[in-house]
């Protein structure tokens, strides 16, 4: 018999009901296999660890993270240096939010029926900075608790789940319940990810999912969170990072990501990664 802790939210001294968040420089417990009653998020802001699923597992680095979600046997052994979040709330503590967030709901709803548990969440860069930043404040929030914390908390709990969300159905496919007349542009967001760099426009796109082009973008919006554009350019983008991490000059890769003059690259990699190509390069070499 598998030999293991099971962990309630009341481990922690500090915790309040629903949620506990703290980063973490030296992980003890969490080397042992352990489950627990609460969803757990793991946000690696330093350094590199290891999680552990029976028999899968994945090495995790700056920018990438994890959810578990309760009853899971889980273990992470990390290395010297590690720095991670680890952010815990209550399965209840999202509410009566889910049922205005689909894409939340379900993936949430799939956690719990331990339906394609990932050791690893891989997170598209555009969102690195912008999910740090969100458990940045959780943590200054719990640590400060001022009056109103709990609603702020909770409020940046949607934020994160929702992007989290989002990056993992990037990398898995939706389940097929989640809405049948959807089919058609999911088709065109798979096109995309795999065509981004060709010439695609919104008209051509459109077209492929047999809608008219108001119905399509208020539908592609409801699935990505983005506008066409907007998701395009994220793809073409997220490519260009790959680029710029193997090495390749900075004014030769915008057509190979599909744009048509350095430019309109150049300001859309700043306006998405906050920083202009080049500052990008630099902070790989220091990091």
């Amino acid at each position: 018999m598998l030999d293991y802790k099971n962990f309630a939210l009341s481990y922690y001294n500090n915790s309040t009901e629903d949620f506990h968040i703290q980063k973490v420089k030296n992980a003890t417990e969490a080397k042992k296999p352990h489950t627990h009653e609460y969803f757990q998020i793991y946000y690696v802001a330093k350094g590199c660890l290891s999680h552990y699923i029976d028999d899968k597992s994945s090495d995790l680095h700056q920018g990438d993270m994890f959810i578990i979600p309760p009853g899971v046997v889980h273990r992470i052994s990390s290395k010297p240096g590690t720095e991670f979040y680890s952010f815990s709330f209550m399965p209840d503590f999202l509410g009566e939010t889910n049922r205005h967030n689909k894409l939340t709901a379900i993936f949430l709803r799939n956690l719990l029926t331990k339906k394609n548990i990932l050791t690893k969440v891989k997170v598209n860069p555009e969102d690195i900075f912008y999910i740090e930043s969100i458990m940045e404040r959780i943590l200054h929030e719990f640590t400060g608790k001022k009056i109103g914390f709990n609603e702020v908390i909770h409020s940046c709990t949607v934020l994160l789940v929702a992007v989290l969300a989002r990056n993992y159905f990037e990398e898995n496919s939706l389940p097929q319940h989640f809405d049948n007349s959807k089919q058609f542009v999911l088709h065109c967001i798979e096109y995309i990810k795999n065509n981004f760099t060709e010439p695609i426009t919104l008209e051509e796109i459109s077209k492929r999912s047999a809608m008219s082009k108001n119905s399509f973008c208020k539908l592609f919006c409801e699935l990505t969170g983005h506008s066409f554009n907007s998701y395009l350019n994220m793809c073409r983008i997220k490519k260009a990072t790959e680029y710029i991490k193997d090495g390749y000059k900075i004014t030769a890769i915008y057509g190979l990501c599909g744009y048509s003059d350095f430019s309109t690259f150049y300001r859309n990699f700043k306006k998405i990664m906050g920083v202009s190509p080049n500052e990008f390069k630099k902070t790989l070499k220091n990091s």
